[in-house]
């Protein structure tokens, strides 16, 4: 009882509180033991790691050194020998820097260090004297040092030795540091394992107490939300409390009352919807609707305005219930009465405060009362109010008649728009009919028409076969006549030609001019027959126009020469410009 006055959030929060505690504390002891467990790491990294991996490069730097000191009496010439030296003297420096590592980083005795560092120093002794009895050519002497058994051989395995040494002590000191973190590992997994077995049951414990104050309530809600699936609209949760689940349960039953309520407006709606869709006429249409609406709305009126051609004024179209003095249109431009507010806003309105002048009244027999309220609702076009819808009721309209009205609202512009629409387009069709009998008529006089045209045409068809018929034979007469005309004529301009040679100075010379008239007109008289074959050619459009300049005086004395004889014959002298000019000068 106690949990179910206790909100679930507080519920959640303590339990959750309580195991974020001992998170908490798992984190810390996490964090301790890590950080151990790092101490230990750093430690195996600083000494044993550091220490092992400077023991090796100092090694294999003595190596080196051994190694390069007996190949110098191996070597052939000085160059090789100063490579080897320097390559001695390159080991030997990363071997006094591995050492000051170890200086710095081995954790056993700090003699182990100081001993290496003193035979060290001895053996670079040995090999410096070694180098210099070399260079003076005292080889044997050189050679006999560096032999097993010498003295820098033997100085070289005492530097081993201590280096073993300090190699032993870096092993032993990585096997105790191994050995603190495996202890510390495991340390830290009892640990762990005790605390999360901890927060393991307080969880089971905080989880069976949330769920055992949340499962009774769940089950309730479930079940009457399973009922309230099944159709039952009016089942209710009887839950009460002051935590969520009493929220939950009042939401429920504000959110069902919500939807039986809308499943209610939505029948209405539908029942609307499928009156408007019954009709297309709309005078029927309208009359439908009226009484729809009156029936889900409680209404006593209802009256449908539409807005005329010249777009001016709303004019009654039909109503019920409407006294005769509310019929007068009413101006589209003016904003006037209840409905001037419907023109300015593209709005439903709903209107309260009804004016003692409204145009509205209820006749019943006991007389006409005035309406409460009033319902009027734009139809739209295009963001135009082209119609108005208008109801009133003696009595206040509730949630759901609004609402029903609100959510038809779409529907009843789109149905009235389809009905004025479906009118335009019966009328349009009328006028359309009415025209295609008219083209129907047209289309019959103009296919006469064209049987005659078609007549007409085969006439012009039959005369220009006619036509070409004559141009052919024209064009064949031309050319045999042409033919016929060049062979004579072509005989007298060469005879005229012949008796001109022979005649000359044998006659007078007036007679022997008119051989050449005879020889000039007759050349002039071809050149005519040619011409006709050039038009004859431009007909068939083969010719080629061959553009020549020649002299104007030439051709006014050929016309002379050839006319002159001609007019002699009937008493007309003839001269050309220029013998009228020498006998005026």
């Amino acid at each position: 009882m106690y949990l179910r006055n206790l909100r679930i959030g507080t519920q959640l929060r303590l339990g959750l509180g309580l195991i974020l505690v001992l998170v908490l504390a798992l984190g810390a002891l996490a964090w301790v033991q890590a950080s151990q467990l790092w101490a230990q790491t750093q430690g195996l990294h600083d000494h044993p790691f550091t220490v092992s991996r400077a023991l090796a490069r100092a090694e294999l730097d003595a190596e080196r050194m051994s190694r390069h000191m007996k190949n110098l009496f191996l070597l052939q010439n000085d160059l090789q020998v100063a490579t080897s030296l320097q390559a001695i003297e390159v080991a030997d420096a990363d071997a006094e820097r591995q050492i000051a590592v170890l200086r710095d980083r081995y954790l056993g005795p700090s003699e182990d260090v100081a001993v290496l560092q003193d035979e060290w120093v001895k053996w670079d002794a040995l090999r410096t004297e070694t180098v210099r009895l070399f260079q003076a050519g005292e080889t044997a002497a050189a050679a006999e040092r560096v032999r097993p058994g010498g003295i820098q051989e033997l100085q070289a395995e005492a530097v081993r030795i201590s280096l073993q040494r300090i190699d032993d002590f870096a092993s032993r000191k990585a096997t105790q540091f191994y050995q603190a973190a495996a202890a510390q590992r495991d340390a830290m997994a009892y640990n762990l394992a005790v605390l999360v077995a901890l927060i393991l049951l307080l969880s089971l414990g905080v989880a069976w107490l949330l769920l055992a104050g949340i499962k009774g309530p769940l089950t309730e809600l479930t079940a009457i939300t399973e009922q309230f699936r099944a159709g039952r609209m009016d089942v209710r949760s009887q839950y009460a409390g002051a935590n969520e689940f009493g929220a939950l349960a009042a939401s429920f039953n504000a959110m069902a009352e919500a939807i039986q309520t809308q499943v209610q407006i939505d029948r209405n709606v539908a029942q609307l919807a499928d009156v408007m869709l019954r009709e297309e006429d709309v005078h029927a249409f309208c009359r439908e609707l009226l009484k729809a609406l009156l029936t889900h709305t409680g209404s006593q009126i209802g009256a449908v305005y539409f807005l005329n051609e010249a777009k001016t004024a709303f004019e009654h179209f039909d109503s019920i219930g409407l006294g005769p003095g509310a019929r007068a249109p009413f101006s589209a431009t003016e904003l006037e009465g209840e409905l001037g507010a419907v023109l300015a806003t593209r709005q439903i309105q709903r209107i309260t405060g009804i004016p003692a002048d409204t145009r509205f009244a209820f006749a019943a027999v006991s007389g006409e009362f005035k309406p409460r309220e009033i319902l009027t609702i734009p139809v739209l076009t295009e963001q135009e109010v082209t119609a108005v819808v208008s109801l009133a009721s003696v009595r206040a309209y509730d949630a759901v008649a609004i609402r029903a009205i609100s959510d038809v609202w779409s529907v009843l512009t789109a149905r009235v728009n389809g009905v004025l629409a479906f009118r335009k387009i019966r009328d349009f069709a009328a006028q359309l009919e009415q025209q295609n009998r008219e083209l129907e008529e047209q289309k019959r006089e103009l296919a006469a028409q064209t049987a005659e045209l078609t007549e007409m045409n085969a006439e012009l068809e039959m005369q220009k076969r006619q036509l070409d018929e004559a141009n052919r034979l024209k064009s064949a007469f031309l050319s045999n006549m042409s033919h016929e005309l060049r062979t004579p004529l072509n005989s007298v301009i060469a005879l005229s030609g012949v008796l001109n040679r022979r005649l000359a100075g044998k006659i007078a010379s007036e007679e022997y001019g008119y051989l050449d008239v005879i020889e000039r007109n007759g050349k002039n008289l071809l050149a005519l027959i040619n011409d006709i074959l050039d038009l004859s050619r431009i007909e068939a459009g083969r010719e080629e126009v061959s553009i020549a300049q020649f002299p104007m005086r030439a051709l006014v004395g050929e016309l002379v020469a050839m006319l002159e004889p001609q007019a002699q014959e009937k008493g007309i002298k003839l001269a050309s410009l220029d013998s009228h000019v020498s006998s005026r000068s």
